[in-house]
């Protein structure tokens, strides 16, 4: 293990342009979820009939970090850390992972609770103007200790069918891989790097030869449910695409190259694009993991042409709010297509006698996901456009809260609280004792 790390803590020391391109394509894949969920509202999806693949993208981009931070962490050790120091990294990596998503996730079940009278009178009465009892308001707070304890998509979170967060399972399918993996590569480093590609392979056939649905993830598979499993199997994949890209990244290439690699990677993206939007859903979905393998490579590698365009700074802004984004996106939809019909109803009003709102109403007319006959329709480009806006809206007004409520509020509470208590020790110490006295 030490010659392997060698050559890494020498490349580790000089430090490399941030790949601010990942960070366009964890925002593009988080929106690709988001449009996914969001045609549900108007029946079956048929704009992105397999867009739920996308999540493959962040399992393995998740093994990719893994393994970066665990070559950083192994860098000018000599000697290999002890099971007892293994599992300390592997709790740190969940406390990193956890610690950020709770403050979101308590925002996102509130807001659930909350719009959920707001947008049900519609979806779940089949009604104008009824409001939901009491415990129908409650109904939506079902089972919300699931997403607290990570257990959703797995048996125990799966209690009759219903949970507020239903993509909660992929956090949980990334916390349980990423503390197993995490052991595992500072204990056997060196033996991570045959094991990686080799487990992605056995466990991608493992998945599509036992899967009957592709969005079956609370469904048990030996051990593990199958979210669990594919979360085990991708980011296997993306640990395989670190060891490639630490192969790769110090080799200096020609123009040829380049050229060749730019190629290479469009055809990727054209690939995984084209197959999400012709091919049904179905376990052959996962035949484009090697397409997201190739755009998590270039997009960190930085040499193709694509890359070094994307590689901008606004990107990593978008990219802090995709967590928010994956978590409220779900209840939002509701909520816009009510919006839609608020303002659609008000201009219909006044388009009898005001050109400008009827032409307003014209451009709305194709959104939402009902016609005049209470029919359900596709969702339009306007209808992705607009309910992006407001998704990206709402998760940077979540964030900027969470911000201010820590900057403003937590903070000083603790910083208050540190003092205090620094006083309290100083006064112990001061005091006189009894012997002192004497």
């Amino acid at each position: 293990m030490t010659e392997s790390l060698t050559a890494l803590q020498e490349t580790l020391v000089r430090k490399k342009p941030k790949a601010l391109t990942a960070e366009f394509w964890r925002f593009a894949f988080t929106a690709l979820v988001c449009i996914y969920h969001g045609e549900f509202y108007f029946g079956d999806p048929k704009l992105l009939p397999s867009g739920e693949s996308a999540v493959e993208f962040f399992f393995i981009l998740s093994g990719f970090l893994l393994m970066l931070s665990v070559s950083r962490g192994l860098a000018g050790r000599d000697e290999r850390p002890t099971p007892e120091q293994a599992r300390k990294k592997a709790l740190e990596y969940v406390k990193k992972k956890v610690l950020p998503i709770y403050p979101v996730l308590l925002i996102a079940l509130i807001l659930h609770y909350f719009v959920y009278p707001f947008t049900v009178s519609r979806y779940m009465y089949g009604g104008w103007g009824i409001r939901p009892t009491f415990l129908g308001q409650l109904k939506a707070f079902m089972n919300s200790e699931w997403e607290f304890l990570f257990l959703v998509g797995t048996p125990f979170g799966y209690n009759e069918t219903s949970t507020p967060i239903v993509p909660m399972w992929f956090l949980t399918g990334l916390l349980i891989a990423g503390y197993i993996y995490t052991y595992l590569a500072y204990r056997h480093f060196d033996l991570m790097k045959f094991l990686a590609p080799l487990l992605g392979v056995l466990g991608l056939t493992y998945f599509t030869l036992n899967s009957t649905f592709i969005l079956d993830f609370y469904i048990k598979m030996g051990p593990f449910p199958a979210g669990v499993v594919r979360a085990l199997t991708s980011m296997a994949f993306g640990m395989t695409v670190f060891l490639i890209y630490d192969r790769v990244k110090d080799i200096r290439l020609s123009k040829a190259w380049i050229v060749l690699l730019s190629a290479l990677e469009l055809y990727a993206i054209y690939r995984f694009f084209a197959l999400t939007i012709h091919q049904d859903i179905s376990v052959d979905n996962f035949r484009r993991t090697v397409y997201v393998m190739i755009i998590v490579l270039m997009a960190f590698w930085n040499v193709t042409l694509f890359a070094r365009l994307l590689n901008r700074r606004i990107w990593d802004n978008l990219g802090k709010i995709t967590l928010t984004m994956y978590l409220t996106h779900f209840g939002l939809v509701p909520v816009y297509l009510r919006l839609v019909d608020i303002i659609k109803s008000k201009l219909g009003i006044r388009a009898y006698f005001s050109p400008p709102a009827k032409k307003m109403l014209e451009f709305f007319g194709d959104m939402g996901n009902i016609v005049r006959q209470f029919r359900l329709k596709p969702m339009s480009v306007k209808d992705i456009v607009f309910y992006l806006l407001l998704v990206v809206a709402a998760a940077t007004l979540i964030q900027l809260f969470i911000y201010a409520v820590g900057r403003f509020i937590c903070r000083p509470l603790k910083d208050s609280f540190a003092r205090r208590r620094a006083e309290k020790e100083a006064a112990q110490v001061d005091a006189p004792t009894e012997e002192s006295l004497l």
